[in-house]
């Protein structure tokens, strides 16, 4: 069986809680194409239709928890291109 997820290229972002300053979801999505025509941001689906939405993530420990999320991202969306994107 071979699988041609390992090389789709999937798209990530931070997302800010919006009520909580100090945390932060990772989101990551295979479908983003469409750019926002003033600010030139790729657009990502809303989080129901992403293919991966972390838990929170709070500041403090942003740079390992984000390497944590990645790796178990990899795994359970079998591929390992994923970029990030602002």
């Amino acid at each position: 069986m071979f699988s041609t997820a390992l090389n789709t290229l999937a798209k990530a972002k931070l997302v800010r809680n919006a009520k909580q300053k100090d945390l932060y979801k990772l989101v990551i999505a295979f479908n983003v194409t469409q750019r926002n025509a003033k600010t030139n941001k790729l657009i990502f689906p809303p989080q129901a239709k992403c293919a991966y939405v972390s838990g929170d993530i709070a500041y403090s420990d942003l740079q390992n928890d984000v390497a944590r999320c990645l790796a178990v991202a990899e795994k359970q969306l079998r591929t390992n291109n994923i970029v990030f994107v602002d």
